[in-house]
């Protein structure tokens, strides 16, 4: 099998539901990936990730990682944070800012306070010159008018497990920056045709593959725990959605993964 990356997923959150230590768990991944991008997108999970990151690689695989906050936790968001975030970049290892964003599925959400903490991340992200991994649930509007207002050919952003419209994928793909959408186990469940018919029309060389472990478990392993072993899973799917090999989805969303994230 070619080589592959997990580029997004929360190992932590993987570890609470099956009580694994570290170690254990990157023994047992099969099939192992060649690294995995841990995101710690919870305040209280920094130093967590960070510890984590600090191992640089587990069984062969190599630890990267990186830092924000998630737009349901907006509320945790502060001075102490942003500073341990701004800290916690200069790790070896740390390849992005996020996940940051909006999210307005869940009854009673600030857009207000979302909005804030988003454009402030936004703009501490882009000084960086890091990448940007981007969380948007039910949110289209907003997020594209942002993105329109900071349109930049440096811009590098990722749009986390993309279930959006095929209107915003074309919109985003028409501005200045280089825009990924990554792809996750939601493509192989028997009621997401929707989702399948964007991703075939993303351009394979704009999609990168993801798991968000320990959530969206593909078809075969619905109902249980996601690990970044699941990613040869959801690349069979896309290399039927998009009619091709899947060595040539690993081939194309490895060199995504280089262009996005330099590992």
């Amino acid at each position: 099998m070619m080589p592959f990356i997990d580029t997004h997923c929360h190992v932590n959150m993987i570890l609470e539901r099956t009580g694994q230590s570290p170690e254990l768990f990157f023994e047992q991944l099969d099939p192992a990936p060649e690294a995995i991008i841990q995101v710690a997108c919870h305040p209280a999970d920094f130093n967590w990730s960070k510890e984590l990151l600090l191992r640089k690689e587990l069984s062969g695989v190599k630890i990267y990682g990186a830092f924000g906050v998630h737009p349901l936790d907006v509320k945790n968001y502060s001075e102490q944070a942003e500073a341990e975030i701004l800290e916690n970049l200069k790790l070896p290892g740390v390849v992005a800012f996020g996940e940051i964003g909006l999210d307005y599925h869940y009854e009673g959400f600030n857009a207000a306070l979302q909005k804030k903490v988003f454009l402030r991340q936004l703009e501490i992200g882009l000084k960086t010159g890091l990448p940007i991994i981007l969380h948007m649930r039910e949110a289209e509007d907003d997020i594209f008018e942002i993105l329109q207002n900071i349109d930049s050919k440096d811009i590098r952003a990722h749009i986390h497990c993309y279930t959006g419209t095929l209107d915003f994928m074309q919109k985003v793909l028409s501005l200045k920056g280089n825009y990924f959408f990554g792809v996750t186990g939601a493509l192989t469940f028997d009621k997401t045709v929707n989702i399948r018919e964007v991703v075939a029309a993303i351009p394979l060389n704009r999609i990168l593959l993801e798991t968000d472990a320990p959530y969206l478990a593909p078809v075969p392993f619905r109902g249980k725990t996601c690990t970044p072993a699941m990613i040869p899973n959801i690349a069979q799917v896309l290399a039927k959605v998009k009619n091709t090999s899947i060595d040539e989805v690993f081939r194309i969303t490895r060199e995504n993964t280089k262009a996005m994230y330099g590992v």
